[in-house]
């Protein structure tokens, strides 16, 4: 796998031992650490909270903080080059597809970022934003694959 977009809590969730996921996130982690995989981001994106313009470095600042596995992830990444950097600008066909399928604003944002990345790939464990079925449309409308942790597991 060339790039991945990770949402949030798909990172949060190596930390919380009641999760169903937290496993499968560990193993993410471990898996993203030991490969060539780029993260991908939005343009603008800092792990410094003074000197970023990124509204995926927001999330993951405002969630992710000192000692957690996922934050650990972030930093290996950055001291590794291993981000890849790009718009969160879409054709406006696909904006107004996003904004009427997906209706928190964060959520919206991390799959722009994946339509515009090479594999168009989405980790993600929130159900709410994106249902099963959500998911599954999605793909076929404009071709951006949301899979949870472990699934993409597979692929790493």
């Amino acid at each position: 796998m060339i790039d991945i977009v990770l949402d949030t809590c798909t990172l949060v969730h190596a930390n919380n031992s009641d999760s169903d996921y937290q496993e499968h996130s560990i193993s993410l982690i471990n898996k993203l650490l030991e490969n060539s995989t780029l993260v991908t981001v939005d343009e603008g994106f800092s792990l410094d909270e003074s000197n970023h313009s990124s509204y995926i470095a927001l999330e993951y600042l405002k969630h992710l903080t000192p000692g957690m596995l996922g934050h650990s992830l972030l930093s290996f990444l950055a001291s590794n080059e291993r981000f890849s950097f790009i718009s969160n600008k879409v054709p406006k066909s696909t904006k107004n597809y996003i904004e009427q399928k997906i209706r928190n604003k964060k959520d919206r944002m991390f799959l722009r970022v994946a339509y515009n990345s090479q594999e168009k790939t989405l980790a993600s464990h929130d159900y709410t934003d994106y249902q099963k079925n959500k998911r599954k449309t999605i793909k076929k409308d404009i071709d951006v694959l949301i899979v949870d942790a472990e699934d993409v597991n597979e692929s790493l």
